[in-house]
């Protein structure tokens, strides 16, 4: 995260600029944002024209990170956004009983995002995740045309694809068909495409059934004695975007957050894309982690609150939000069109729309993977464990029994 002081304060509509008795009327909502690059200072240009839409009410965006967030959440702020969405459980505000409409409002967003705000299991409505960070391919668009191959439309099986990027390295100089790090977030996708339960009937992380998981290790595994994958990214001794970048691999898996870096990377040496997730009986899913703005309990205004929240949360404002900050809404409707995005760069736009067309298609399971109160626990020990496994440490079966016991299943 970009550092920015806490106590910048960005006061979105001036109270002095009023007629005096219209100032002294005014409700004003403080507004604790997480920021990772512009999201703060986006906010308080929209957040102004609320304000302007509704002059009674003025809000002041102030940037914080994610411990101060924490810190202050109850001391009379009145929104916040967040990207750990259970760390303010508890803190959270109602909004079900505010809002204009509801049910429209919920049916804007895959339930799990709102059900990972509620400390219990009811229908509460404490706000919307406003940004998503989706795993899915980047392809070398060069070597499949070099090649002559077509690249496979979305729905392709992973069979289907692999093949298809073994026909690329066969007809090109690419040394690899696929580069992916040793990362679990990464590797959960696939796995959960190719049938892995992550979570048990009880909604526990257990990796109940770790079928699809396995397949796809043993892809990996085969492909990297087969020297068609990059041995050192599986070890986590090296970085497999390297490859991707100088063009020695054909397909490239990594997250939505990594699209302006590599687009800076390769600049105009080839062209690339990011294409939908490879298929199998689960569909095809990356895995996602988001952000989140809601409004808080400590409010005492909390039909102001309320108010701000649905404006954020219009689909205009999301697809505005999201062009001009470069990130991938979690809005439906928006994901589901094309986003004008807030650069001159055509392979960042069409990426990060690209992006965005995934998370309609996104598995529940891939919503609140990274965001059960286990992940990370999950995550260091699939990063540890299947990186033994990948060096010969470990047998598979080791190596997942090492992960569910870590989880306590065992």
């Amino acid at each position: 995260m970009k550092c920015v002081p806490r106590l910048l304060l960005l006061f979105v509509m001036s109270l002095w600029a009023l007629p005096a008795g219209l100032a002294q009327e005014r409700t004003e909502l403080r507004f604790l944002c997480f920021s990772e690059a512009n999201e703060c200072e986006v906010y308080a240009d929209l957040v102004s024209r609320f304000s302007l839409e509704n002059p009674g009410i003025a809000v002041v965006v102030e940037a914080a990170d994610e411990a101060e967030i924490q810190a202050l959440a109850g001391e009379g702020y009145d929104i916040a956004r967040v990207s750990d969405f259970r760390a303010l459980q508890g803190h959270y505000l109602d909004l079900r009983p505010l809002l204009t409409d509801a049910e429209t409002f919920a049916a804007g967003f895959q339930a799990p995002f709102l059900q990972a705000m509620r400390a219990g299991l009811g229908d509460e409505l404490h706000g919307f995740p406003d940004a998503v960070g989706v795993v899915a391919p980047f392809v070398n668009l060069s070597l499949f045309e070099e090649a002559g191959v077509v690249v496979p439309k979305a729905g392709t099986s992973w069979d289907e694809w692999l093949l298809s990027l073994e026909q690329v390295v066969q007809a090109t100089d690419a040394a690899y068909v696929l580069s992916v790090d040793n990362k679990d977030h990464r590797l959960a996708g696939p796995a959960m495409s190719l049938g892995t339960s992550y979570f048990d009937e009880d909604g526990a992380l257990t990796l109940a059934d770790d079928a699809g998981l396995r397949e796809f290790l043993q892809i990996l595994h085969g492909l990297m004695l087969d020297g068609k994958t990059p041995r050192d990214a599986l070890l986590g001794t090296g970085k497999s975007q390297d490859y991707f970048v100088r063009g020695e691999t054909a397909m490239y898996l990594c997250g939505s957050w990594k699209v302006e870096e590599v687009a800076a990377q390769v600049g105009d040496a080839f062209a690339w894309a990011i294409v939908a997730n490879p298929s199998g009986p689960g569909g095809g899913t990356g895995v996602v982690k988001a952000t989140a703005v809601a409004a808080l309990a400590a409010t005492d205004q909390p039909e102001a609150a309320a108010a701000v929240i649905e404006y954020l949360a219009r689909p205009d404002i999301i697809a505005e939000f999201s062009a001009r900050t470069l990130t991938i809404p979690a809005q439906l409707e928006v994901a589901a069109s094309t986003i004008e995005y807030d650069t001159d760069d055509e392979s960042i736009a069409a990426a990060l729309n690209a992006f965005a067309k995934e998370v309609p298609k996104l598995q529940a399971q891939a919503i609140a993977l990274d965001m059960h109160p286990l992940a990370g626990v999950y995550y260091a020990a699939s990063n540890e464990l299947l990186r033994a496994y990948f060096a010969g440490e470990y047998s598979l079966v080791e190596a997942l029994a090492g992960v569910k016991a870590r989880l306590g299943g065992g």
